[in-house]
């Protein structure tokens, strides 16, 4: 993305720019066979998947904490009983607020799931790469585009950021900010 000293801004016009291109996970292409051989191997795994659910909903604040344990309860309910809710339409939506209604807890595994931009860890957000970290992963503090890159490949920015948020690092060419990199992990 663009240099831009308003990295919220930023932010939202990548979020336009995916949404824009289809560039996210909308829906799915499951045939009902396939979600019963799911629900067959998956019903096991139920009890330890609420009690890690438990876990992450803890460090959740409230209100967010109480529906993150209901959705998962009722997806629980709806795995054990093999009922499941109606299938996702197909028609793409006509907004990034609608494609985040319908993707609900799964995410669209994209952008689209960041909301914002904060100082520290948060749920939906990113944030600044740790300043203190620059030079020890990119060997420079201010890192041109090449070494965010090779860096990313090799998997070395992943621990920087959890579920559902994600960092930003600036890029620079000739010593100037040039470029905002984004990268995080969301959807389920």
């Amino acid at each position: 993305m663009p240099y831009e000293a308003d990295v919220s801004a930023a932010l939202q016009g990548l979020r336009k720019d995916v949404f824009a291109r289809g560039d996210y996970v909308y829906g799915d292409d499951i045939t009902d066979e396939q979600v019963k051989a799911v629900l067959e191997k998956t019903r096991p795994e139920m009890e330890p998947w609420m009690q890690k659910v438990r876990e992450m909903a803890e460090k959740l604040p409230e209100p967010m904490r109480a529906l993150y344990i209901q959705n998962a309860e009722k997806f629980k309910g709806q795995i054990m009983s093999g009922k499941m809710a109606p299938r996702k339409p197909k028609r793409k939506p006509k907004t990034i607020e609608q494609a985040l209604d319908f993707q609900a807890e799964s995410g669209t595994h994209s952008i689209l799931d960041i909301v914002g931009v904060s100082e520290e860890p948060k749920f939906g957000h990113i944030r600044p790469f740790p300043r203190e970290k620059l030079a020890e992963i990119f060997g420079s503090e201010t890192p041109s585009h090449s070494k965010i890159e090779e860096a990313h490949s090799f998997g070395r920015l992943e621990d920087f950021a959890d579920k559902w948020e994600g960092i930003y690092v600036i890029a620079y060419r000739d010593g100037s900010p040039s470029e905002i990199f984004f990268t995080g992990c969301s959807g389920d």
